[in-house]
């Protein structure tokens, strides 16, 4: 048994004692109560103290610990001086399928501190912090609790690495969530026209941030239209349509650039597969992260909601919304588990609502401390080991040993995986694999020597001189690479040489920076098959 395995173990029997306790211990109920809460708080508190210290572990990072921070970190290098976000793709830089607040907002920051990763990971931990208080708020509002109000931070603290360990990296996705909830609270708590407008524009910010904030403006506008009916939610409609898709369409191209639209619809609109798998992706996702929690929301809480509108509603549904998101997110087959964010943090909410509920009101869920059961068990599902996430004592050793074998080369060298560096080096070209992929990957499409990555890459296919190609993984296993290997043969295997460079662990392990291989020319007949 791993001690992984064994911790989880011990977790769930932790919490079996609590029940054993509460059923053999009645006269001492109290106490038995309060040494279960004092438990459970102490490991809630361990999990956020721990989230702490890897935003300041992570923030300084020398390297990239996400795929693409790089990449992202061009998109802000655009705006700062003055380029489009979303131009004619080229050599130099061909855009992610985001939408682009996250970059806007992180130019002031720039301004300040510097365009660079540890800018923009700090908006992002800025965004991370919002989401705590958030949870924090609604559950206070909702429960009365401020024990339950910190057990459901902690708990979604716990689950940094079923997130796929993005909510401190250089993305948007803390930025979105915390708008969605940050507009979902103002909406449970606005009593008047213009709260809930100003409400409803905080939750079409979400949809800026991330595509997926779409559903949960359209959750809030029909959590009013339920509310209030038709005629009198016509403002709200109106003020979500302009704010959300009337710029989106009609201003969004002269703000950020004329593919503005084709790399943010077109290109995200042809990865969606409706199969089996799908279904399978999102079941196994929930069975084996959230599964108590979602079952106890959609027992109790889902049925509770609907039976206290006024108080209750605007919740039901936001995690309607959040499901909504989840489902979007696994009909991209390649996508990262970071779209089940917004989900896994709405069954947390929602489930432990229920959760409380259920403690106050029903005797046979209070006796004998079940909820201790229920929460020990999701924290112990939640468990993963901590060196994991952990930035290498050895990184910036590796970084500035990985700088002097590039400039050692005296030669051009391509690195899809890293496209730019955030300083010191500079590749040539940087347009990074993730959105040349992007343009032409979905269900039934060819990758292999495709003409718009030829196109891209021409410069690595007929360098001028000396060449290299870096990369984290073999050519022959992407197929968008692999006719890359007519031109270029694998120089050297640096084997962990720079392993203190490794992305963060996810649903795709990126490893790091890795093998070297040079340009020995296109083979007879196949330079433009």
């Amino acid at each position: 048994m791993t001690r992984l395995l064994l911790f989880q173990v011990l977790l769930v029997l932790a919490g079996v004692g609590a029940v054993a306790g509460g059923w053999l211990l009645r006269k001492h109920d109290r106490l038995v109560s309060r040494t279960v809460r004092a438990f459970i708080g102490l490991y809630a508190a361990v999990n956020l103290g721990f989230l702490v210290f890897l935003w300041f572990n992570h923030v300084g990072f020398p390297l990239h610990l996400d795929l693409m921070e790089g990449l992202i970190l061009q998109h802000l290098q655009q705006l700062t001086q003055g380029q489009p976000v979303y131009p004619v793709p080229s050599p130099d830089f061909v855009p992610l399928a985001y939408n682009p607040l996250f970059y806007v907002v992180s130019v002031p920051f720039a301004w300040l501190f510097g365009t660079s990763l540890p800018t923009m990971r700090f908006v992002a931990i800025l965004g991370h912090a919002g989401i705590a208080i958030m949870l924090y708020l609604i559950v206070l509002d909702r429960t009365r609790s401020h024990w339950w109000s910190f057990v459901t931070v902690g708990l979604v603290a716990a689950a940094y690495r079923v997130m796929d360990a993005y909510l401190d990296t250089a993305h948007a996705d803390s930025c979105f969530l915390f708008t969605a909830l940050l507009g979902t609270y103002m909406l449970g708590r606005s009593r008047t026209r213009t709260g809930r407008i100003l409400a409803v524009l905080v939750l079409v910010l979400s949809f800026w941030f991330k595509q997926h904030g779409a559903w949960f403006a359209i959750g809030g506008v029909l959590y009013l239209t339920w509310q209030e009916g038709v005629r009198r939610s016509l403002p709200y409609w109106a003020v979500a349509a302009l704010a959300g898709p009337a710029v989106y369409l009609l201003v969004g191209p002269a703000l950020f650039g004329s593919h503005f639209h084709y790399f943010t619809w077109t290109v995200p609109r042809g990865w969606s597969t409706v199969e089996l798998a799908t279904a399978e992706r999102l079941a196994t996702f929930v069975a084996l992260s959230y599964p108590v929690l979602a079952l106890l929301a959609a027992l109790f809480f889902v049925p509770d909601a609907v039976r206290r509108q006024r108080e209750l509603g605007v919740y039901l549904f936001q995690f309607l919304a959040a499901m909504a998101t989840g489902v979007m997110g696994a009909l991209d087959a390649g996508s990262s588990n970071n779209v089940f964010i917004p989900m896994g943090t709405f069954l947390v909410l929602c489930g432990l609502l229920a959760v409380e509920r259920l403690h106050r009101t029903a005797a046979w869920f209070r006796r004998g401390n079940v909820f201790a059961l229920v929460l020990l068990a999701t924290f112990a599902l939640l468990a993963y080991r901590p060196a994991t996430v952990i930035q290498s004592s050895t990184a910036r050793e590796s970084y500035r040993d990985l700088i002097s074998m590039l400039k050692g080369l005296e030669a051009t060298v391509y690195a899809p995986y890293l496209a730019r560096l955030p300083e010191d080096y500079t590749f040539f070209p940087t347009a990074h694999w993730a959105p040349l992929e992007d343009m032409i990957r979905g269900p039934g499409k060819e990758l292999r020597n495709h003409p718009v990555t030829r196109r891209l890459l021409d410069a690595v296919i007929h360098p001028r001189g000396k060449a290299f190609i870096l990369t984290n993984t073999p050519l022959e296993e992407m197929e968008w690479s692999e006719f890359l290997l007519r031109h270029y043969v694998l120089e050297q295997d640096f084997g962990r040489r720079f392993e203190g460079l490794r992305t963060l662990p996810g649903r795709w392990d990126h490893g790091y920076p890795r093998l070297l291989y040079r340009y020995r020319g296109a083979e007879r007949g196949s330079a433009e098959r």
